[in-house]
């Protein structure tokens, strides 16, 4: 009965969902190599870059995973030539569908004229399938650019992520000297989230030790890091999961291209050379900064479960990485009532270590079929629940249900092999004349306990 009591207390409290997520995968230094594929074509976004492969990266001390952390250099010490300066571009084995990322930097490429580095995710079919900016800058830039880039039709934060063909994006500078190039080394790095769901992606930074605890155990909750340093909200403007799918994890520092070296004048880098090119080409030593150094990179997936929380995400999201949606999990009670009714059904026996008896245990158990159970709780009417549990049907001779051997009942006129009758009006409970109203009422609470434990009373 206290249980009882404390369901139906527990759902009149109106509540949200909060995401509880778990490990999925751990891009730890002795795996990295395995995880990734480094990519040795052309640049797409026309650097003066020469990507080269992980044995090439090696054997120039370029690619290092000693100490438990992973380090990726540019070329700093050669005159660059073909297609460019040496360097690494890499992306992940698997792809994502919603979930949450986290990595803790040491060290990312500084604030240095030419370069273009990045840590982002990117789906097939660009723009299409989206691309998430969580690291990005060029030149001297001081501040870290979140940009969000898709198709046509979505909207984040009041711009198109479509503009220019998706070229441009649209994004946020929160203007934090600490969130990028040299500043970020400065500090000494930090750790960067990105959260993904139906409803939003929410991107966090936390400078070196500010980082809420927990952020890389095994179970971190964004709920309570505070406000996202850039929220884009998925809404009329923009439905996220039709703009942003099978996202790849990138690192990659490039040179000049398509931005750097476009803003190369802007960004005050004329006085290095005549061209980004130029200076990229035959200043290698000005490059000794450039380079990633990564603590942890760790992708949780949600496992479903729901609790109470104000977190803008929202509700549960599915498994990476499957196809992404996002369902609210079943509820453990039913949504409607019947006639006179006024709880929600209690919690099933087996939640509380109850297991009923099965066919194979119990010979004398009736047949068995997904049909729907009637059960009366209150007095006024049946409650009429459809449930994927083992049913009582009609067999050619009526059921009779006993109490489980070897157990006596507490009510008087309930004995073995007399199980309670249903006397008109849809009132169960003993015979007439076998005690007061208050024992009907007991006699009707322990009918509702073994019909729980036995699947369901068929009303003869």
């Amino acid at each position: 009965m206290m249980i009882f009591v404390l369901y139906f207390l527990a759902s009149l409290v109106p509540c949200t969902y909060a995401i509880v997520y778990s490990l999925q995968d751990d891009y730890s230094a002795n795996k990295f190599a395995d995880m990734f594929s480094f990519d040795t074509e052309d640049d797409p976004t026309h650097g003066y870059v020469n990507y080269i492969d992980m044995n090439t990266a090696q054997s120039n001390g370029l690619f290092d995973t000693s100490n438990g952390k992973v380090t990726m250099r540019v070329d700093s010490t050669n005159v660059a030539s073909g297609r460019g300066r040496d360097s690494i571009r890499v992306t992940s084995k698997t792809a994502y569908n919603h979930g949450l990322i986290v990595i803790d930097i040491a060290h990312m490429p500084g604030s240095i004229c030419g370069t273009w580095p990045a840590f982002w995710t990117t789906g097939p079919d660009w723009p299409n399938n989206g691309e998430i900016d969580i690291i990005e800058g060029v030149n001297t830039q001081s501040g870290n650019k979140m940009t969000m880039h898709t198709g046509q039709g979505c909207s984040l934060l009041g711009k198109d992520c479509n503009a220019d063909g998706g070229k441009q994006g649209c994004g946020t500078d929160p203007e934090n000297s600490q969130s990028y190039g040299d500043g970020f080394n400065q500090n000494k790095g930090g750790i960067y989230a990105l959260e993904w769901t139906s409803d939003a992606l929410n991107i966090w930074f936390f400078p070196r030790g500010s980082e809420p605890k927990g952020i890389l155990g095994d179970a971190p909750d964004p709920a309570n890091w505070g406000q996202p340093t850039a929220n884009f909200q998925g809404d009329s403007g923009c439905t996220i999961d039709d703009h942003f799918r099978d996202q790849n994890i990138v690192f990659d520092t490039t040179f000049c291209g398509d931005w750097a070296g476009k803003t190369w004048a802007d960004d005050g880098c004329s006085s290095k050379g005549a061209t980004c090119q130029d200076y990229v080409m035959n200043n290698p030593q000005d490059f000794a900064e450039a380079y990633w150094e990564v603590n942890a990179l760790k992708v949780y997936s949600s496992d479903g479960s729901s609790g109470n929380s104000s977190h803008p995400s929202g509700q549960p999201s599915a498994p990476f990485p499957t196809e992404p949606s996002i369902q609210p999990t079943e509820s453990a009670f039913p949504t409607t009532f019947g006639a006179g009714s006024q709880f929600p059904e209690p919690p099933s026996p087996t939640s509380f270590g109850g297991a009923p008896p099965s066919p194979s245990e119990d010979p004398g158990f009736p047949s068995q079929e997904n049909t729907p159970v009637v059960t009366q709780y209150v007095d006024g009417g049946p409650v009429t629940q459809t449930s994927p549990a083992p049913m009582v049907t009609e067999t050619a001779a009526p059921v009779v249900m006993t109490l489980p051997p070897g157990e006596k009942s507490p009510h008087q006129g309930w004995e073995h092999g007399q199980p309670p009758q249903d006397y008109g009006s849809g009132s169960w409970g003993p015979p007439p004349g076998s005690g007061s109203g208050r024992r009907k009422r007991n006699a009707r609470r322990h009918l509702m306990r073994h019909q729980k434990a036995f699947g369901g009373y068929q009303h003869l």
